[in-house]
């Protein structure tokens, strides 16, 4: 048989294409229209939107963005990546983010006996979409204390609600996050239940959290933990994110010896030796903050949304500009 020129096998994979998508024919038939094998009639499909000859879209407002997912997952050795549409207001982004976080926790097999939290505005956020019944016989330990001045409780909304929602149980920290000494932050870890707390959190299935920004935005400025003096000085030492209240740098590493021993929150180290961490972040404001938790290794899979995961891959973040 006559081998086929570039030209007559490019029509003839044109033509498979157009069987298969337009005429909506299976591979199967394709195959016995055209004497060819089910596995080359395959490899053309395969030829033909490797090639860009077949490109494939699909419009809807939460379509997922599998090219930013594969190169975030590529570039920061992540197991998994979740990137939804950038809305056109940020509550609604927080809101899109919010749900396929819970859809994802939801979804997880095996389902995780123990979950650590840390708290904050998108967790809760998180936490209100998840479903009663999600799980059963869940723990849910607070992974780092909480807050001294707040408006709402979002610890008790994070964490016992989550547990509630699973079937299951909370353990709190009944601590501040950031304390007024180091004396007192190593006394409090020497109580039984803080250290018990704090080891339960270090060995869990899941960690789930939301990188937070190192700006006066930040959750833990308006709880009074930081000022925005504080915020400053952080911020000319290199901070770039709050993970689980450390302050760290692009790498991932605390900024404030001082201010990190003071803070009552599980060891960065062991949230890298966890099996499983998700983080969570939605608006360009958290670019940054997810930016350093991915170089840090401080998480193995994200949810975010379209303009984060391009600020994070192209190096473009905005956080500090506002201030």
């Amino acid at each position: 048989m006559a081998r086929k020129t570039k030209d007559e096998h490019l029509i003839e994979v044109l033509h498979v294409a157009e069987m298969y998508y337009f005429e909506q024919m299976t591979q199967s038939a394709i195959a016995d229209r055209l004497s060819l094998s089910r596995w080359t009639v395959g490899r053309m499909l395969e030829s033909a939107r490797d090639s860009g000859l077949v490109h494939i879209t699909i419009d809807h407002p939460l379509a997922r963005h599998h090219r930013l997912e594969v190169e975030l997952t590529r570039r920061f050795g992540l197991s998994r990546a979740i990137v939804v549409p950038t809305q056109g207001r940020v509550e609604a982004t927080l809101d899109v983010i919010a749900s396929a976080a819970a859809d994802n926790i939801s979804l997880l097999r095996p389902a995780p006996s123990v979950i650590g939290v840390s708290w904050g505005r998108t967790l809760a956020q998180v936490v209100r979409h998840l479903r009663p019944g999600w799980t059963r016989e869940v723990t849910v330990v607070q992974t780092n204390g909480g807050v001294a001045i707040t408006r709402n409780d979002l610890v008790g909304r994070s964490v016992v609600m989550m547990a509630e929602l699973g079937r299951g149980r909370a353990i709190t920290l009944q601590a501040p996050t950031v304390l007024g000494s180091a004396q007192l932050c190593t006394m409090l870890r020497a109580d039984t239940s803080v250290a018990r707390t704090l080891e339960m959190a270090s060995h869990a299935d899941l960690l789930v959290y939301s990188p937070g920004p190192a700006d006066n935005g930040s959750v833990l400025v308006g709880a009074g933990h930081i000022s925005p003096g504080d915020m400053a000085r952080l911020r000319a030492s290199g901070a770039k994110a709050d993970v689980m209240s450390h302050f760290v740098d692009s790498s991932g590493h605390p900024v404030d010896p001082d201010l990190d021993a003071r803070t009552l929150s599980m060891d960065l180290e062991a949230v890298r030796r966890s099996p499983r961490v998700i983080a969570v972040a939605a608006g360009l404001e958290k670019a940054e903050a997810m930016g350093a938790a991915l170089s840090g290794g401080l998480c193995t899979e994200v949810v975010t949304d379209s303009e984060v995961a391009e600020a994070v891959l192209s190096n473009r973040t905005t956080a500090g500009q506002q201030e």
